[in-house]
């Protein structure tokens, strides 16, 4: 009867210990897939800003959906399009524009940036912003974009 018992209770420890050994490696798995998504959507966001002086190629990181601020009192630009448009009214000029992150917090689908954008117009002086930057990016696109000037 002592085998038994002991035979019974190691089977119950060792399914025990079984069962925590899996549901441990799910939610190591389920971190690691977290972090693997909020590092990819910080890229997304980075090669997307990266892009700016080329509009056409910078909106192929935009979701079709999207709804974009580029000011934040002013009404949303929705779809890549719509956006491409806008960044050539800024830009369709021989304007450049410089950017340098600051500090970057992604989480997620949320990615923040604070940076610098300078703005170079043919025959001007260099216009620098203060920016913090807002995306949410979902299934590997930006589905929404605001920009908050930092004064």
């Amino acid at each position: 009867m002592d085998e038994f018992a002991i035979t019974r209770r190691t089977a119950f420890v060792g399914g025990v210990l079984g069962a925590i050994t899996a549901a441990l490696g799910k939610a190591a798995i389920a971190a690691d897939g977290k972090i693997s998504d909020t590092k990819a959507n910080e890229k997304v966001v980075n090669d997307f800003i990266a892009a700016w002086n080329d509009p056409d190629k910078a909106v192929t990181s935009l979701a079709d959906n999207c709804e974009v601020r580029l000011e934040e009192d002013k009404p949303a630009i929705t779809g890549p399009a719509n956006v491409a448009a806008a960044f050539k009214g800024y830009m369709g000029h021989g304007e450049k524009l410089d950017v340098r992150i600051l500090q970057t917090y992604a989480e997620g689908p949320l990615v923040t940036n604070k940076r610098v954008d300078t703005l170079t117009v043919p025959g001007k002086p260099p216009q620098t912003f203060q920016v913090i930057g807002v995306f949410i990016v979902k299934k590997g696109k930006i589905t929404e974009w605001t920009d908050y000037l930092d004064v």
